[in-house]
């Protein structure tokens, strides 16, 4: 990774004083150049043994001690970043599992989502089979008004139709991977977790029939990394259930 990162002129740094590398799931989420909205990260897998309730990382903290300046919610929000995609300047999609941890009514959740961010809040149904329920792993924005999901309609073709119409709702265009192998690899969900900066866009790679597949409809969708686009050996990452974006955390300076 930071071979392809220097090759492509991507500026990089290390997160220090953090427990694990899912670094998106904890880190604010920067939505202007100088504005980092932070929240708790409390979600209900934390709970599920003592060790990853100890040892979570508190990413207020982290992005403060990098110089950088964190928005408090004005009430408390859990909030998992995984979960948050931005669109453009005005726009955040996450998953209806927001809902289940926070102890808002809907729409009061919604209005305290939406002033934090600043940005409409589009929610998307929870597939409970999931159990971390993060946006990242299943839908992108991919700019010019569009957005592009996983290939969910191979397993749920209902629960795909209701995503697709909720989002065509906001959105100009709304994209879908597609895989023609003999047999879809379980782990195909994760191409969708790429790693994106400004000057180079990172897909995952997993040495499955898919690989090139995913490579050509992503690139094909966001012509602007025509040149600047490579696969990045993600097996280890895949192997604990997250992908790169999951962890890296992002940020415009």
């Amino acid at each position: 990774m930071i071979t392809a990162l220097e090759r492509h002129g991507v500026n990089y740094r290390f997160l220090n004083n953090t427990n694990d590398i899912w670094c998106r799931d904890y880190m604010p989420v920067q939505v202007a150049k100088d504005v980092f909205c932070g929240y708790t990260y409390d979600s209900d897998y934390l709970h599920d043994t003592e060790e990853l309730l100890a040892t979570r990382t508190d990413g207020n903290q982290v992005c403060s001690e990098h110089g950088f300046k964190v928005k408090v919610p004005e009430k408390p929000l859990v909030i998992d970043g995984g979960n948050v995609i931005r669109c453009g300047e005005d726009k955040i999609i996450m998953i209806e599992k927001i809902f289940s941890e926070n102890n808002y009514e809907k729409g009061k959740l919604t209005k305290i989502i939406e002033e934090h961010f600043m940005a409409e809040l589009i929610v998307l149904p929870w597939d409970t089979y999931e159990l971390f329920g993060h946006a990242d792993g299943l839908v992108r924005y991919i700019g010019n008004d569009s957005v592009l999901i996983t290939n969910y309609d191979k397993y749920d073709k209902y629960f795909t139709r209701e995503v697709v119409d909720i989002l065509k709702r906001h959105f100009k265009n709304v994209e879908k991977l597609e895989y023609h192998v003999k047999r879809q690899h379980k782990h195909n969900w994760a191409y969708i977790n790429w790693l994106q900066t400004d000057k180079a866009l990172f897909i995952p790679a997993f040495g499955y029939d898919e690989d090139e597949q995913a490579f050509e409809q992503i690139t094909s969708l966001m012509p602007m990394y025509r040149g600047h686009a490579e696969m990045i050996d993600a097996r280890d990452l895949i192997r604990h259930e997250g992908c790169l974006n999951c962890a890296s955390w992002t940020i415009q300076s």
